[in-house]
């Protein structure tokens, strides 16, 4: 990650350029003379779309990484997921809030029907139920 810092800015590249075609020492001695980040800065001017490539290249190397840590989190998910769908006792405890709302829906006189089912949102509204002496 850190090579995308060393990459020449356009600045860099025009100060290198002329430094590398003005007169007088040979271009391999005037190479030769610069420190390696500078070498390294004057090899990448001839790469086209350098800091493309190179993140690209990084890419491809921690792509594998990834790709691990994502399929362990995937298993986890898919392995709570199947613990919830497996789970009798939750199956029971949604059988029971389901005929406690439909109790409550249907308390006295009402032709309303029961429920089939409900929505998960409304668990949420659970902890909203009061009593009839607005305490409990």
């Amino acid at each position: 990650q850190n090579i995308i810092e060393y990459l020449p800015t356009s600045d860099e590249r025009k100060s290198l350029e002329a430094y590398m075609l003005s007169g007088g020492i040979d271009a391999a001695e005037k190479f030769e003379g610069l420190c390696e980040c500078e070498k390294f800065m004057v090899a990448m001017m001839t790469v086209k779309h350098a800091k493309r490539k190179v993140r690209a290249l990084l890419f491809k190397l921690q792509f594998g990484t990834c790709l691990e840590s994502l399929e362990h989190d995937t298993s986890a998910v898919k392995q709570a997921c199947d613990e919830l769908s497996n789970s009798s006792r939750l199956r029971k405890l949604l059988g029971i809030v389901l005929n406690i709302g439909n109790r409550l829906n249907t308390a006295g006189v009402s032709t309303k029907r029961k429920a089939g089912a409900f929505k998960l949102e409304s668990l949420l509204k659970l902890s909203q139920a009061k009593a009839f002496d607005k305490k409990t």
